[in-house]
């Protein structure tokens, strides 16, 4: 019996074909590189919402994440808020930050009865996080939607902006598709801000584990269809 989470043989097959075309079409951008144009000091940051459930957020993601992950998170923050203007999309802001900086937080994760991917087991932690908290069910389902999805191959353009705009900033920062969609200035204030110092390294052992730890998994099927070689090419590490 397939735990939640878990991929059949041809779901698996056909996530690895998506992925693979993906990263075929991304290709050309990813080997051309950035072109770097100054520091990006001239780009502020996006300030997030001020209430005490981002609040609470964050300091949740500080004290499970570690510095490489947090960092990430904090990056995916800041480019889906800049993806949102160039796709002209309007996400709920605190529910953005919310899964943003709490998407990876059941990384490594021991392995679970009911939960065969560290993205849906994330998803559920984050949405009972928030609902504990007073949140409305509403942006728990939000929050929960945008976690669980964010491994796709392909953007979940029909899940809403919160989950595309995590997917696609999630993708950006590990693996480097639509960097070019970014000013570079704007791409290095974020490094500036957020540093990726030892992230790829890290992030490739965690997805490593992963797959061995939940083999039939959306991350796993990725790591098995080439993300590590997906991860070296991103040209934000070079």
């Amino acid at each position: 019996m397939r735990r939640d989470g878990e991929l059949s043989r041809m779901r698996q097959i056909r996530t690895a074909g998506s992925a693979l075309g993906v990263q075929t079409t991304a290709l050309p951008h990813l080997i051309r590189g950035l072109r770097r144009e100054g520091d990006g000091s001239g780009w502020a940051a996006p300030v997030p919402p001020d209430s005490r459930l981002c609040r609470s957020a964050l300091e949740e993601a500080t004290q499970t994440l570690t510095p490489a992950l947090l960092a990430h998170s904090l990056r995916c923050w800041e480019f889906g808020m800049a993806l949102a203007q160039v796709d002209n999309l309007r996400p709920d802001p605190e529910a953005l930050y919310v899964a943003c900086v709490l998407h990876d937080v059941a990384v490594g994760e021991p392995d679970d009865p009911a939960a065969g991917c560290f993205a849906l087991l994330g998803a559920q932690h984050a949405r009972a996080f928030v609902l504990d908290r007073g949140a409305t069910p509403e942006l728990g389902a939000c929050v929960h939607t945008a976690i669980a999805r964010h491994m796709d191959p392909a953007t979940p353009r029909d899940r809403g902006a919160e989950a595309a705009l995590l997917h696609d900033a999630a993708h950006l920062d590990v693996t480097g598709l639509r960097a070019h969609h970014l000013d570079s200035r704007q791409l290095a204030a974020v490094d500036a801000r957020h540093r990726r110092n030892g992230f790829a390294a890290e992030f490739t052992a965690a997805m490593r584990r992963e797959a061995h730890l939940r083999p039939r998994s959306t991350a796993a099927t990725l790591w098995y269809s080439g993300m590590r070689a997906a991860i070296a090419l991103n040209p934000l590490d070079r």
